[in-house]
């Protein structure tokens, strides 16, 4: 089914007209939304939709599939997290609460886009190469987190990250534009990958396979049949972070089991070359994140040590 192209338009910035860029495809009712391009440094998620976009080509549709694949025009162009007209993060502004601000009113116009839909998936990308991740959100109802596992088990990823229960946990979650978009009535999964160019093609092919099979799972589409993986590790999140500045080498193989103490990698000193920095894992648990070789700042994220949680906890 052919794709119909659209856009929405939020604002006349500066003499620049804003808007959304939608795509459409299949009949009413609309019952899956798929976002790319919150933040305009994750050109991951923008792929992963072209892909997307090209497969359910082939497909006879039941109902309608929604994509907003570049969801802040301003951050995207500036390939920057977010848009220096405001420095304000759309992922973290709700619905935009009316604000006058551009950042607010494209959170706005993005969660009208998107009202009616049964699941909202909010795709992002990782500074640090990441498997196929789902989010976990906290504070579900029972109800809610029946469907949520139901949308994992179709997505398939290599790791789901439980958000902790905690204040600060929730505080989080609550002000961000999935919070926003669920107390409208969809469900909503945040959704994690690789950054390019470490997104690969079988790892994008198991995303596309996940999507796909969540389109079916909302009744989109038919079953693609295409088979499970099923080795998803549950895990709680705790974040690595230079001790220094310099060059990070990894070592520590991605998505292994870890202990305490383990290195993940060393540091070449900024100004001590010949010497080495270990970076030591603070807990046992699974490698799920990691930087490639690259330069980094101190305090800039290096790896993430997954922390196991029961699944579904």
């Amino acid at each position: 089914m052919q794709p119909v192209y659209s856009r929405i338009p939020v604002s006349d910035a500066g003499g620049m007209a804003v808007h959304l860029p939608v795509v459409d495809i299949g009949p009413q009712p609309r019952k899956l939304a798929v976002i790319a391009g919150i933040h305009g440094d994750e050109p991951s998620p923008l792929l992963l939709v072209d892909r997307l976009v090209v497969a359910l080509q082939d497909r006879d549709l039941k109902a309608g599939i929604r994509i907003v694949a570049a969801a802040n025009p301003p951050a995207l162009m500036q390939r920057a997290r977010w848009s220096s007209w405001d420095d304000e993060d759309m992922n973290r502004i709700g619905d935009g609460a009316g604000g006058p601000s551009l950042t607010r009113r494209l959170a706005a116009a993005l969660c009208e886009v998107v009202d009616g839909c049964e699941l909202v998936l909010n795709l992002h990308n990782f500074v640090m190469r990441t498997p196929l991740l789902a989010i976990q959100p906290p504070a579900q109802s029972p109800e809610r987190l029946a469907r949520h596992k139901r949308y994992i088990e179709a997505l398939d990823p290599h790791v789901v990250w439980v958000f902790g229960q905690g204040p600060d946990d929730v505080a989080i979650f609550q002000s961000s534009i999935d919070a926003a978009m669920e107390r409208r009535g969809s469900d909503v999964m945040a959704i994690e990958m690789a950054d390019l160019p470490e997104f690969d093609e079988p790892l994008m092919r198991r995303a596309v396979a996940g999507l796909l099979r969540l389109a079916a799972l909302t009744g989109c589409i038919d079953d693609p049949a295409i088979p499970l993986k099923r080795n998803a590790v549950f895990v709680q999140r705790r974040l690595m972070r230079a001790p220094g500045a310099g060059i990070f080498e990894p070592i520590a193989p991605l998505g292994g089991p870890i202990r305490e103490g383990d290195v993940v990698g060393n540091l070449i000193p900024l100004e001590r070359p010949g010497e080495r920095v270990a970076v030591r894992a603070p807990a046992e648990g699974w490698l799920i994140q990691r930087l490639g070789q690259r330069f980094v700042r101190p305090g800039d994220m290096i790896a993430t040590v997954g922390l196991n949680t029961p699944a579904g906890a």
